[in-house]
Formats: C-alpha cells, sequence, structure tokens
C-alpha cells in the first residue's frame, strides 16, 4: 500500500489481534487473511498470526509477527484426538508467549477445530469463509452427519461470517452463534486499479477466473450455459484445476473453437478488465471476491444467486445479473441480456470493502 494510505489508516490506541489459520498456502483465504493482518498493523495494532502447519507461502507484511505451530500425529490413537492434542500445543505456546490479546480470530475449519479445545474457546471468534453445510456436504459427508458437526462446532459461540448467507446457513442448519457479525473480505480498489490495465492476448471475450472444478464452481454449468447463449465472444477460462476434464466436456459441447485456457495467472486482473463480461456459476461461494474486482475492473458480472456471497456484492440495480443456481437457460439469457445492455457500475458497489471499512469493522470486536 501507499504510504499516503498507510498514514490515512493509522489510529490511536492500538489492540492486539491474534489471528489463527490452518496454513498461509495457496488459495484466497490465507490472502485476505494477510491483507487484513496488514491494514490493522498499519493502523496501529499489533498482529501475531499463528499457523497450525508449516505452509507459509506468502511474503509476511511489515509489522506483522508468525508464529508456526504444526502438529503432525504418529499414530491412530493421535489422530483421533488431534484436534485435542494441537490445542494443547497452542496453549503450550500461548503460557510461554504470556501474551493477552484484544481480539482471537480463527480462520478455516481446521482452526476452528483446534481452538474451541483451546483456552481460547471462550474469547475466540471463529470467521467463516464458506458455507460451512456445502462445504461438508461436497466433500461427501451425510447431511445428519455434516449437520451435527456444524452444531456443535458453531452453535452457540462467536461468529464472524464473510457474508450474510453464511449467518443465514448456520441459522438453517440450527447453529445459531451466540454472537453472529457479518465482515466482509477487503478489497483494495487501488491495488486491482493499478494492475489491472496492462494488454492481454485475448480480444473480444468473456471471462471466468478462478480454479477448474466440477465441485462447487461448476465449470459444467458455464460452458452448457455460454453454449446455450450463441453469444459470438469467445469464453477464456483463467485458472487451474480440472483441465483435462474440462477439455473433454469442451469437445463433447463442440465448443473447441470458442473456448480458450489460459491457466493461472499471477496478476488476473487486465483479463477481468479487458473482458466484455465475467460470469460466476457456482453452487456455493464464501463471498464471491472476484466479483468485487471486476466491478472495480469496471466488467459486469452475471452470478449464480448461490449461497452465500453473491447476493452481498451484487446489489441495488446489479441484482438483477443474478439468476437461480440450477437454471442454465436463465444464465444463458443474462448472459444475452448484460452483453447486450451492460449495467452501470459506481462506486459504491464496492466501496463498503475498502481495507479501511473493514479494518473499523474489526476493531469493533475489541469493544
Amino acid at each position: 500500500m501507499t504510504q499516503a494510505l498507510k498514514k490515512e489508516f493509522t489510529v490511536a490506541d492500538g489492540k492486539s489481534f491474534l489471528f489463527v489459520s490452518d496454513h498461509l498456502g495457496g488459495g484466497g483465504a490465507p490472502i485476505s487473511i494477510l491483507n487484513l493482518a496488514e491494514i490493522l498493523a498499519q493502523r496501529g495494532h499489533d498482529v501475531t498470526i499463528a499457523v497450525l502447519s508449516d505452509k507459509v507461502w506468502h511474503d509476511i507484511p511489515e509489522g506483522v509477527t508468525v508464529k508456526t505451530l504444526p502438529f503432525r500425529y504418529k499414530n491412530v490413537w493421535q489422530k483421533l484426538r488431534r484436534f485435542r492434542l494441537h490445542a494443547a500445543k497452542v496453549d503450550a505456546w500461548l503460557r510461554e508467549d504470556a501474551k493477552t490479546y484484544d481480539v482471537v480470530i480463527a480462520n478455516l475449519y481446521y482452526a476452528h477445530r483446534v481452538v474451541t479445545y483451546s483456552s481460547l474457546a471462550a474469547q475466540a471468534w471463529l470467521c467463516i469463509r464458506t458455507d460451512p453445510t456445502e462445504a461438508l456436504l461436497s466433500k461427501r459427508r451425510s447431511r445428519p452427519k455434516a449437520l451435527r458437526r456444524i452444531r456443535k462446532l458453531y452453535g452457540g459461540r462467536r461468529v464472524v461470517a464473510i457474508s450474510h448467507g453464511i449467518l443465514a446457513s448456520l441459522s438453517d442448519a440450527k447453529a445459531a452463534p451466540g454472537h453472529g457479525k457479518v465482515i466482509h473480505n477487503v478489497i483494495d480498489a487501488s491495488t486491482i486499479e493499478r494492475r489491472m490495465d496492462q494488454s492481454v492476448e485475448v480480444s473480444d471475450y468473456i471471462v471466468s477466473v478462478g480454479r477448474l472444478g466440477l465441485w462447487q464452481k461448476r465449470y459444467d454449468r458455464l460452458l452448457r450455459a455460454y453454449k446455450e447463449s450463441g453469444i459470438t465472444q469467445k469464453l477464456v477460462f483463467v485458472g487451474d484445476g480440472e483441465l483435462e476434464n474440462v477439455q473433454a466436456l469442451v469437445r463433447e459441447l463442440g465448443l473447441e473453437s470458442r473456448v480458450v485456457f489460459l491457466g493461472q495467472k499471477a496478476n488476473p486482473y487486465p483479463y477481468i478488465r479487458h473482458a466484455d463480461l465475467l460470469v460466476l456459476a457456482s453452487d456455493y461461494e464464501g463471498f464471491g471476491r472476484v466479483i468485487a474486482e471486476s466491478l472495480i475492473c469496471g466488467t459486469p458480472v452475471v452470478s449464480t444467486d448461490c449461497p452465500s456471497g453473491p447476493r452481498d456484492i451484487l446489489t441495488g440495480e446489479l441484482a438483477t445479473c443474478l439468476v437461480q443456481t440450477d437454471d442454465e437457460q436463465a444464465l444463458a439469457r443474462k448472459m444475452r441480456e448484460v452483453l447486450e445492455a451492460p449495467p452501470v457500475i459506481k462506486a459504491e458497489h464496492y466501496t463498503c470493502f475498502s481495507p479501511d471499512t473493514i479494518a473499523r469493522r474489526y476493531e469493533t470486536l475489541a469493544g
């Protein structure tokens, strides 16, 4: 971030924040955690991240302390008790560190399980970054078993959800938290705007950005809707994953000349910026940050109205760009409609995710 932003964010009366995370490896969650940690540190807070593994793949922001606390079970007995044993290791570090924290936030499912067995259990906020019911069911667990696990883990506890749909999902599962807050992910518009204007090797296209996965992301739904739409623009995929399976479906649908795979890109924003449309066809999301990033790039979005993030981002007049999750024909129609008459994208559609706004929400957790 720029020095000007750092000065703007600085606040008095700094607090101590402890984030607990499964890892700081790949995926959007670690990046979101690090972005938030950086902003809070720049605002004058003391920030520590306890990582429950050795997986730290990203640069650590200035002013942020990282402590790795891996645990490897050695036998079946330890595997069955891994959450309690890992919690004991966390508690041992806390005693040795002899430091108190004003705010404790556990991120990701494994960290939630560990923290609830630790001395931090009563104090910690469990930050849920994806719909817990859908996430557990996607791992082919039975619905009754998934619901029991969710109720035991989240019912009556302190929960931070990154979208309103996540809290609604907990309520539907009869796992309502004792204290629940919605705090969205940080989306730094200034960073995206600085990175989005590079040239790209494709033109006249619509884009899908993210992991190529049949579970959750539903490339199959997108490809069938794209064929149904009859639009002339090419469909460009930016991201990696189940490439062979996607390519097989492309051949089956006869779309070889119209679909382009570019793989993972360190900077996806120019590909979003130059697209005529971004499409998200997921069964579920935690937040769907690529939607907000696309709006910042000035590119309209069509998305399934899936649990639980898109409805939090595509609001007001942009809510018409949401379609029923299982209706591929509606998705095809909406893609055509938005390309023919793109909606007006305003700054107010994404400023609610600004670093300053989100940091202030987290600061209220210390109250």
